[in-house]
């Protein structure tokens, strides 16, 4: 389905809306990530939007193998063969939710982006199971970075609580990056179960 698309801060202007194939659209944005994920992992500079375009649209599907079949199993693995992403699939999702709001509100993305979508399958499940609680450590390690933050510089024990901050942060951002590899794989298997049918992936970042 075409998409009318502002052209990216680092894009070259193009006078009037230009209406882009999903495969145009994966390509566009594939270039802005390749661009400047060096400069990001080195300097922070920001891909955020070009990463849920590619998401959240499931344009990250559109690449096949020599046989025809979808070539990346999850995101996870889309994000490391492409980019060379060498960071946490938590830390991937982390950069990507700082732009979600404004990439709904921009309408780059499905209004219900980020949310969690309704399934047939029964209400307890691993897969929910792994939802719920990657929903909840993610808020937890975002709590711990917002406390650290407000502590008082001269406070003589905030270096002390921040090692501690730092250790229990790794094992948070451990523990997640597992669970989204798990709940990328279970619902691939779903899809491939219905016939490789894409319509619903099922995903749940927030």
């Amino acid at each position: 389905m075409a998409e009318t698309l502002t052209p990216p801060a680092d894009a070259v202007a193009a006078i009037g809306e230009v209406e882009k194939t999903p495969a145009e659209l994966l390509k566009e944005h594939e270039q802005i990530v390749k661009r400047n994920i060096k400069r990001f992992l080195d300097s922070g500079h920001s891909i955020a939007r070009s990463l849920n375009i590619i998401y959240y649209n499931d344009l990250w599907k559109l690449h096949k193998d020599e046989k025809g079949k979808r070539k990346y199993t999850n995101f996870n693995v889309y994000l490391v063969e492409e980019f060379g992403w060498d960071k946490t699939a938590a830390r991937a999702r982390q950069i990507m939710k700082s732009d979600l709001p404004l990439a709904i509100e921009s309408g780059t993305v499905p209004a219900n982006s980020g949310t969690t979508r309704t399934r047939s399958a029964p209400e307890i499940t691993a897969l929910r199971a792994a939802k719920i609680t990657y929903k909840q450590l993610d808020k937890v390690l975002d709590a711990m970075q917002d406390r650290i933050s407000n502590v008082e510089k001269g406070d003589p024990d905030k270096e002390e609580l921040t090692a501690i901050f730092s250790r229990a942060g790794d094992s948070l951002d451990e523990a997640l990056n597992s669970l989204a590899t798990f709940i990328e794989n279970v619902e691939t298997e779903v899809e491939n179960g219905n016939d490789d049918d894409d319509e619903e992936n099922g995903d749940s970042d927030e």
